[in-house]
């Protein structure tokens, strides 16, 4: 979104797939561990549903008002994500993500992004900027999930820009593909954009 993803030396590491709230009920009783199992996956839980409480005021938010005029926006890019550091105190991963695309009403563009990954929730968060091929920007927020070992998800809420993106809004979803690492710090990836945008009419008249 612009990619996402999300940190480190494999798939398993990018805080987009955590395999850890699988209870194992054939084992002796460890209440100690049990614990620690419940909690994680209620916080797990707790981060889903306010991932879906923001897709849900993003989709049931109202029209375009009659100043704006809103339009689908597609596209795609394909990058590399370089992880900058780990904090073990707070448990964040820090990922910059740098990459190239194309989209609808975008035209050519380049995407960088700083992406913070909670590594206890597998939850990443980031700023993005979509710059056009003529120097127009397109600023965002993300909050994201791991979809499996590979695939992540990402809602993107659009949150301005310069240019004839100064006063743009709404919000697109993007797949992201994460492809083999080429180092313990780099990962390629590949992303599918999807949503919609809503420009300042007066700016397109």
């Amino acid at each position: 979104m612009g990619g996402s993803t999300f940190v480190a030396s494999n798939a398993g590491d990018h805080g987009l797939s955590n395999n850890n709230d699988v209870v194992h009920l054939s084992r002796k009783p460890d209440h100690h561990t049990d614990r620690k199992e419940e909690q994680f996956i209620k916080q797990r839980l707790y981060w889903f549903s306010v991932l879906a409480a923001v897709l849900a005021a993003l989709t049931l938010s109202g029209p375009a008002t009659a100043a704006e005029k809103q339009v689908p926006f597609k596209g795609g890019s394909s990058g590399v994500v370089t992880t900058v550091r780990f904090d073990p105190v707070a448990g964040i991963a820090y990922v910059r993500v740098e990459g190239k695309g194309q989209a609808t009403h975008l035209g050519r563009f380049t995407v960088t992004a700083d992406v913070a990954v909670d590594v206890a929730t597998g939850i990443p968060k980031g700023t993005w900027t979509l710059t056009a091929a003529n120097g127009d920007m397109l600023f965002l927020t993300m909050v994201g999930y791991g979809i499996d070992a590979a695939h992540g998800f990402g809602a993107f809420t659009v949150v301005g820009g310069t240019g004839r993106f100064e006063e743009a809004t709404r919000y697109y979803e993007q797949i992201i593909t994460f492809c083999p690492e080429t180092s313990d710090t780099t990962q390629p990836y590949t992303d599918v954009l999807n949503g919609t945008i809503s420009l300042d009419r007066k700016r397109h008249e």
